[in-house]
């Protein structure tokens, strides 16, 4: 088989796998039983992987963090970088947004290399100047992370504000939160959080991507 073919039916495996995931998420389902963060099966393969850290005792659902990234990204139109989510049946919220995978979807189904992930920091940037609009990271996704927007016929998505990191400042989303419900670091320490999780029942299996954040449930 050739490279192009089996490239090819990779990224539809990937695909099919990813999008049957990212459904629950798109409904802002995630209530239910969850799975310590050390019991994840791979550590993150860069030691200098940043992530998210997520409290949802401290998160008020006021999406402060939403309209800060926003603000601070200019949207396009039709885009949503960060949301927060909520769920009617246990009444907590999660702000979500792309989780800067370990092993990312959407960098392995791009057929136009647009998406690179820094060895930095592990952050996950997409080059809108390459992309072609074909959607295959967006239907990859599990956590639904990159945007079409109608008006421009490309992908954005949430890059971690690496601009401000590089100036050593927090992203708009951390800064902004009125109660620290929202922050982040170096994963393998987040990891090591009393209480931290990676896994709701109700989102994507983590082990499908591994997602570089912790969640310390309501809960």
């Amino acid at each position: 088989m050739d490279n192009s073919k089996s490239m090819l039916i990779s990224r539809r495996k990937v695909i099919k796998v990813s999008a049957v995931a990212s459904a629950a998420l798109a409904l802002g389902i995630f209530p239910g039983r969850m799975v310590k963060a050390d019991t994840v099966k791979d550590a993150p393969s860069n030691p200098s992987q940043v992530g998210f850290m997520y409290d949802q005792k401290k998160c008020i659902g006021c999406k402060a963090c939403q309209a800060a990234c926003k603000s601070a990204n200019k949207w396009e139109e039709g885009a949503e970088w960060r949301r927060v989510l909520t769920s009617e049946k246990t009444k907590a919220f999660l702000s979500i947004s792309c989780n800067h995978c370990d092993k990312p979807a959407c960098v392995t189904v791009c057929p136009v290399s647009a998406y690179t992930k820094r060895e930095k920091d592990g952050v996950i940037i997409h080059d809108s100047t390459k992309c072609v609009g074909c959607k295959y990271c967006m239907y990859a996704c599990p956590y639904h992370a990159p945007q079409f927007s109608d008006d421009t016929g490309r992908i954005t998505k949430c890059h971690f504000c690496y601009e401000l990191q590089d100036n050593g400042e927090n992203p708009a989303c951390v800064s902004i939160c009125p109660t620290g419900a929202l922050t982040y670091g170096n994963l393998t320490k987040l990891r090591q959080t009393q209480g931290g999780i990676t896994q709701i029942t109700g989102l994507p299996n983590s082990e499908l991507t591994i997602p570089s954040w912790v969640i310390i449930p309501k809960a």
